[in-house]
């Protein structure tokens, strides 16, 4: 699943993913904190370790069991995404886009790239947490298909699922 360095997004020749390395960690930090910093704050009620958070993702660009690219738009980078895959599922542990890049249907383009890498790799299903005060984010899951499974109630994170089975062609996002 995307083992190659640079993935192009569907048709959009400016839009690709590419392997992030430890190079890249200022980047993703800075992002994440940034653009998650005002829903984990709530959702956590301030609680959220954000150094923790750092130390997992500097971890994971150690493994080979984690995926995390760099969403570039003509080379620059806008986001990120973290992901690992377990026995027939694809964990997405977050898709961070910069504010102004939000809305712009890169998150879709992604998420449809995604889904078909997962069917071609007899992938069954999507994964992934969502903090239930991110409307924003709850609503762009559950249009694609995604459906709550389960929560995490200290952090105020439904989790959700996506059975690539059911889904949907996603062509007009």
């Amino acid at each position: 699943m995307l083992t190659s360095d640079e993935i192009q997004i569907s048709e959009n020749p400016n839009i690709r993913l590419k392997k992030a390395t430890l190079d890249d960690l200022d980047f993703i930090n800075e992002l994440s904190y940034n653009e998650m910093n005002p829903i984990v704050s709530r959702a956590w009620r301030g609680k959220f370790r954000w150094e923790s958070w750092f130390k997992d993702i500097k971890e994971a660009l150690t493994l080979e069991s984690h995926i995390i690219l760099l969403i570039q738009v003509k080379r620059e980078n806008i986001g990120c995404l973290w992901m690992n895959t377990e026995t027939n599922s694809l964990w997405i542990t977050s898709i961070v886009l910069k504010r102004e890049w939000q809305r712009r249907k890169i998150g879709s383009q992604i998420m449809a790239h995604l889904i078909n890498e997962c069917k071609q790799d007899g992938i069954k299903t999507i994964e992934l947490g969502v903090q239930q005060n991110n409307e924003a984010a709850m609503r762009f899951y559950t249009e694609i298909g995604f459906r709550k499974f389960d929560q995490i109630r200290s952090a105020g994170t439904d989790l959700l699922q996506l059975k690539l089975k059911d889904h949907r062609d996603l062509s007009y996002l």
